[in-house]
């Protein structure tokens, strides 16, 4: 086992030139103080049982190395997310430990660090989060989440298209809707997760009801709730004359004025689903799929529904959300935030 524990034996196989080419270009290869980590530094525990479950976990990388999963460098970068994710969990669930054989909290001098450093590193500490959450990547190429995402919204279209609708259904992604059947002049959209309240089905239309709210002096948009930027509609201009506006009330923390407001409109049944639950899952995996490569993914009641706008809008450049899965994500986190009460949330 301990000959099975070296750099040259683990990457004998030709399928682990990819990886061995990735680690040598970091700094655990090469640095200035001449320290290396191997491979078995940060894949196998050093004694005990973990590294007796280590040792049988990695048989399985044998049987894989003759059936030819990893033949190809295509094959390779094919189930990187799966490789990755596995390691990550594992690494995860046991706080890190390998990591820590080498880096650990209590022998580093947080000060001299840098600036972000300090800052990650100290929330860190706080909150019991470990190397993992922060430091994916740093050895081997991150995976293409991208395409993890892509596969996964399809299969949230496969599910919602089997579902049988009845009085409520909710959009998948942002989507034209109508004023009429089959209309061809689209009267406005509708934003991922909004609630649709349905009144007719008509062979591959619906027609339902969507409420909200909307600001004065902003008519033409409706939002999920007084004084919270959630998107829910944006309405041409005939359609904001069409549609149903209540009494309005003064925010006293604001002082603007909010009114309830409802239209009909009529869409295609595609990319709608009965359920939002399956719709909030499928933004979570996303949210903590990107977010956690870099940091401890925030809880959604960390921060207020409005401020999760600038704080997703800061971390864009980081992201490899597409602008419509960040719309989504915002608003699963916006249902979710700190000042959203839980029956708003389940409502939605």
């Amino acid at each position: 086992m301990t000959a099975t524990s070296s750099n040259e034996f683990c990457v004998s196989c030709h399928e682990m030139g990819t990886p061995l080419a990735e680690y040598q270009k970091t700094v655990h290869y090469q640095n200035p103080t001449g320290v290396r980590a191997g491979c078995s530094d940060c894949h196998v525990p050093e004694t005990g049982w973990p590294y007796l479950q280590a040792k049988v976990r990695a048989s399985k990388d044998l049987y894989h190395h003759l059936i030819g999963t990893l033949a190809t460098p295509e094959d390779y970068e094919e189930h990187r997310l799966e490789m990755a994710q596995a390691v990550w969990d594992r690494m995860k669930a046991n706080d890190s430990s390998e990591c820590r054989s080498c880096h650990a909290f209590d022998a580093m001098t947080v000060d001299a660090q840098k600036q972000e450093a300090q800052k990650r590193h100290t929330e860190a500490m706080e909150t019991g989060g470990t190397c993992i959450d922060c430091h994916k990547g740093i050895a081997h190429s991150l995976p293409d989440m991208k395409k993890a995402f892509a596969r996964a919204f399809e299969e949230l279209k496969e599910t919602a298209a089997d579902a049988d609708l009845e009085d409520t259904a909710y959009t998948l992604e942002t989507m034209p809707f109508y004023l009429e059947q089959g209309g061809d002049q689209k009267a406005g959209q509708l934003l991922p997760a909004t609630e649709l309240k349905i009144t007719e089905q008509s062979g591959d239309w619906l027609k339902a009801t969507v409420s909200g709210w909307r600001q004065e002096g902003a008519e033409s948009v409706i939002y999920g709730a007084p004084g919270q930027r959630i998107l829910t509609a944006v309405m041409a201009k005939p359609t904001v004359e069409q549609a149903e506006v209540g009494e309005g009330k003064v925010l006293p923390e604001t002082g603007q004025t909010w009114m309830p407001v409802s239209v009909d409109v009529w869409l295609p049944q595609e990319s709608v689903t009965a359920s939002i639950e399956p719709v909030w899952s499928y933004a979570e995996s996303i949210y903590q799929g990107d977010c956690a490569t870099c940091h401890t993914a925030h809880t959604p009641n960390h921060f207020l529904a409005n401020q999760w706008i600038g704080q997703l809008k800061s971390m864009e450049r980081f992201s490899q959300l597409s602008k419509e899965q960040n719309r989504l994500v915002l608003k699963f986190l916006q249902y979710h935030a700190k000042d959203m009460t839980q029956t708003a949330a389940a409502g939605h």
